[in-house]
């Protein structure tokens, strides 16, 4: 984070995942960095010993948001709402439920808009979803 902090680049987020590669931790950030900067200091990522690989991304990548409602919440005017922005059932019990979707952060922020109310008992989203493997398996050394 020192170097993100010396170019007062903005952290959105940051997380932290084992994989199931013994000693191999995936660390994603998502920081805003201008496309005239992101070479160079990619660049320099690459040479903390520690650091396997760098991969960046422009745009378009996905999170999931969860949206916990009270049960009372449930109508058709809801399914309807979640036919239309792709999200799905998640969970239910007796007095709340939650609904999934997955998409960019305009995707999740338009459909809690439409939430939002006295219905609405919580909100949180996963850090980025790459659909992609970041490191090609025949390029691991074990």
């Amino acid at each position: 984070m020192i170097h993100f902090n010396k170019k007062n680049y903005e952290v959105i987020s940051l997380n932290v995942a084992r994989t199931d590669i013994s000693g191999l931790v995936l660390i994603t950030i998502e920081a805003i960095i201008s496309a005239d900067d992101l070479q160079p200091f990619t660049e320099r990522l690459k040479k903390i010993v520690e650091v396997y690989a760098i991969q960046t991304y422009a745009d378009n990548l996905k999170k999931t948001g969860f949206y916990r409602l009270a049960a009372d919440a449930l109508n058709s005017d809801l399914w309807l709402l979640m036919a239309k922005y792709g999200a799905q059932m998640s969970s239910m019990s007796e007095h709340t439920f939650v609904i999934s979707k997955t998409g960019s952060d305009n995707d999740l922020d338009e459909l809690y808009r439409k939430l939002e109310g006295p219905h609405l008992l919580g909100f949180c989203k996963s850090g980025l979803i790459v659909e992609e493997s970041l490191v090609p398996f025949d390029k691991l050394s074990f």
